[in-house]
């Protein structure tokens, strides 16, 4: 049974004619007769009486030819609406913890004003999970920090962030104007998870160095580190972002650290086989432009 075999049953029952159909729909009537035929072998019953040459739509026609009117309205609908399913597609968005704090909140709310009909779902990890994620086809689309390991993703580069480390009022460290990375690593450390960014960019700035830190403290709360540290159980390597109102405060030393920079880069990354819809590409566009990104 195909769709052009149910519109030309629809447009015979119509104009009541197989001659007047074929006019109707620019084919020949031989075309049309066929057509009746295979749908009524394919239905395995007939649906016109052939009367005096004529066909007459019978009562097993007349129910068929309800369904057809549903099945072809239904049909046209999905030609014309192309554009609505996209619209209306959800869009799974996969954001490292930083960026799902001080980012995605505004970014999402300026897209749903563009793209109103879209909706979206989050998923906060670390990097590398959200990473793998993308990659799995999990999520549709990634928002991470630090380096992106997988060839397979695009990747594009849309803010940067500095990364502090921070000691407690009562650490020797808060009242020196700078140290040595030798000095550094002999102190205890209240790191974030292996896999977060943030550990990330710490573990390959020390590498450089030769260096590699074992830490007392593993978490992926920052906030836990951060009262650990006030409480003076170690130091810690944070986003400034989220340690400025202590910094402030005063509650929080910042120790400068001779000869090791530390700046996180975050980046919007997609399969590179990834369809792309109109909303997805609003997404990539709103996200780049956002009033809360740190500038690379």
């Amino acid at each position: 049974m195909k769709i052009r075999h149910l519109r030309i049953f629809k447009t015979v029952c119509e104009v009541e004619s197989i001659t007047k159909a074929s006019e109707k729909l620019y084919i020949t009537q031989p075309a049309v007769s066929n057509a009746i035929s295979e749908l009524e072998n394919d239905l395995g019953i007939q649906l016109f009486d052939r009367i005096s040459r004529k066909l007459f739509l019978n009562e097993s026609g007349k129910l068929f030819l309800l369904k057809v009117k549903k099945i072809l309205e239904l049909y046209d609908e999905l030609g014309e609406n192309t554009q609505e399913l996209e619209t209306s597609a959800l869009i799974k968005i996969g954001s490292s913890i930083t960026i799902a704090n001080f980012i995605l909140p505004g970014a999402l709310s300026r897209f749903e004003t563009f793209c109103p009909q879209t909706p979206t779902r989050i998923i906060v990890e670390n990097a590398r999970n959200i990473e793998k994620m993308v990659h799995d086809n999990k999520v549709d689309l990634g928002l991470v920090e630090g380096v992106v390991y997988n060839d397979d993703l695009i990747k594009i580069p849309f803010s940067s962030y500095e990364l502090s480390v921070i000691c407690s009022l009562n650490h020797p460290f808060a009242q020196e104007e700078s140290v040595d990375i030798k000095r550094l690593v002999k102190e205890k450390f209240l790191l974030r998870e292996q896999g977060s960014a943030i550990r990330d960019v710490f573990d390959s700035a020390l590498l450089l160095h030769d260096i590699k830190v074992n830490p007392v403290w593993t978490s992926v709360n920052s906030p836990a580190l951060i009262q650990a540290v006030k409480h003076n159980l170690g130091i810690s390597v944070l986003p400034k972002l989220k340690v400025e109102k202590e910094l402030e405060k005063g509650i929080l030393r910042e120790v400068k650290v001779n000869n090791l920079e530390l700046k996180n880069y975050n980046h919007i990354v997609f399969h590179k086989n990834k369809y792309q819809t109109v909303s997805f590409k609003k997404l990539i566009e709103t996200i780049q432009t956002s009033e809360d990104v740190y500038n690379l």
